[in-house]
C-alpha cells in the first residue's frame, strides 16, 4: 500500500505548493485533478523530480457535458475525449491510473432504458481502455453515493460493469465516503473485491480526516491486507464544506493544508 493525496484538497494553489507539501510529509505519490489544461506536463515532470515524489492517478472531473451513459451522442463522444485527453496527461506525467465514472456526477435519475445505458457504460470505458491499454495507463471505475449517481454505487456493480468491459487495465476502486453510505460492510466489500480493487480513495464517514468520524480503521486495513491491496491510498477528505469545490473559490490559509496534511500522514502510517 503506497499513500498519496488528491490535491483538488488544496483549491487553486500553485502546483509547485501542493507538491512540495506532501513530498515534506513522506506522501509516496500525487494524485492531479483530471482538467490537462491545469497543468504544462514538463514541468510537473521536472516538480515531481525535484522534490522526489511519484504522480500516482489522475481524478476526473465528471461535468454534466462529460457523461458516457447520457441520451445526447454529442455528450457521450465528449466524455470519450475527455478521458482520452486526461490518459494523455497521466501517460505524460507518469501517472499509473486514472478514475472514470460511467455518469456525469450529480445525475441521479435516468435518461435512456437501463440496458441502453448499460451499454454506453461499457463501450466508452472500453473504448477508453483500449486507448489506455498501449499508454500503461489502468482506469479504475469509481462508485459514487446514490446522491451523485444512480448508476454504479457499489464495488459489486463496478466489479460488473468491468468485468464487461473486459481489458486488463480496466479496475475500480473504492471511496471509503462513498462506501460507508451504501456498503453493508465496508471491510466486507472490501475482501469480496479482491482481484478487482486497485485503488482508494480515503475519508471519514463524513468526508472529514481519517480518525475524525466513525469509520472502524482496524476493520479497514485488516480487510485490504487481507486482499493484499495493492495500489495508492489517496487522501481525499473534503474540510468541512459539502461542496467539494469549496476551496477553488475561496481563500484557505495554506498552514491548514499542512497540518492536515501531516496528521493524515501520520494517521494513516499507523495502520500500514
Amino acid at each position: 500500500m503506497k499513500l498519496s493525496y488528491n490535491i483538488l484538497v488544496f483549491g487553486n494553489e500553485p502546483v509547485e505548493k501542493s507538491i512540495a507539501r506532501l513530498s515534506r510529509f513522506g506522501y509516496d505519490a500525487v494524485e492531479f485533478v483530471g482538467e490537462p489544461d491545469l497543468y504544462d506536463p514538463a514541468e510537473v515532470r521536472s516538480l515531481l523530480a525535484k522534490y522526489n515524489i511519484r504522480a500516482g492517478s489522475i481524478c476526473n472531473i465528471w461535468k454534466k457535458d462529460r457523461d458516457f451513459t447520457s441520451a445526447n451522442p454529442e455528450i457521450r463522444e465528449n466524455a470519450k475525449r475527455y478521458t482520452k485527453s486526461t490518459i494523455d496527461l497521466a501517460e505524460a506525467i507518469g501517472a499509473e491510473v486514472v478514475i472514470v465514472a460511467p455518469t456525469a456526477n450529480m445525475r441521479i435519475t435516468r435518461e435512456l432504458p437501463p440496458e441502453e445505458e448499460w451499454k454506453y457504460a461499457v463501450e466508452g470505458i472500453r473504448e477508453c481502455g483500449e486507448y489506455a491499454l498501449p499508454r500503461g495507463v489502468t482506469l479504475v471505475i469509481e462508485p459514487w453515493n446514490r446522491f451523485e449517481t444512480y448508476l454504479i454505487n457499489r464495488l459489486e456493480q463496478a466489479i460488473r460493469l468491468a468485468q464487461d468491459v473486459d481489458l486488463p487495465n480496466v479496475k475500480i476502486m473504492g471511496d471509503l465516503f462513498h462506501m460507508n453510505i451504501e456498503e453493508s460492510s465496508v471491510p466486507e466489500a472490501i475482501r469480496k473485491a479482491r482481484g478487482w480493487l486497485v485503488h482508494m480513495h480515503v475519508a471519514d464517514n463524513q468526508r472529514d480526516l481519517p480518525g475524525k468520524g466513525h469509520l472502524s480503521w482496524p476493520e479497514i486495513f485488516s480487510a485490504l491486507k487481507d486482499i493484499q491491496f495493492p495500489g495508492y491510498l489517496v487522501l481525499e477528505y473534503i474540510p468541512p464544506h459539502a461542496d467539494p469545490y469549496f476551496a477553488f473559490r475561496e481563500k484557505v490559509d495554506e498552514s491548514v493544508y499542512d497540518e492536515h496534511a501531516q496528521y493524515a500522514a501520520e494517521f494513516i502510517r499507523k495502520f500500514l
